[in-house]
């Protein structure tokens, strides 16, 4: 059995964010200022470029509004 990638969905889904060429998935997360490592969907963004030009991360917009993903 494969192990579960994040996000946890088949490999060649339309929906899998690409990574660049520094090796970063091209979403961007948001953090709370407490803790700028770790994204509000639980992803460690340790490193990662502050406001990115690619699409918001679905599941961390929604908890920022309170919602669960």
């Amino acid at each position: 059995m494969a192990p579960v990638r994040t996000p946890n969905v088949a490999p060649n889904c339309v929906n899998v964010p690409r990574r660049n060429g520094d090796g970063f998935e091209e979403l961007c997360h948001l953090v709370e200022m407490s803790d700028p490592d770790t994204a509000l969907c639980g992803k460690d963004v340790t490193g990662y470029p502050w406001n990115p030009p690619w699409p918001r991360c679905k599941a961390c917009e929604e908890i920022s509004r309170g919602g669960m993903n």
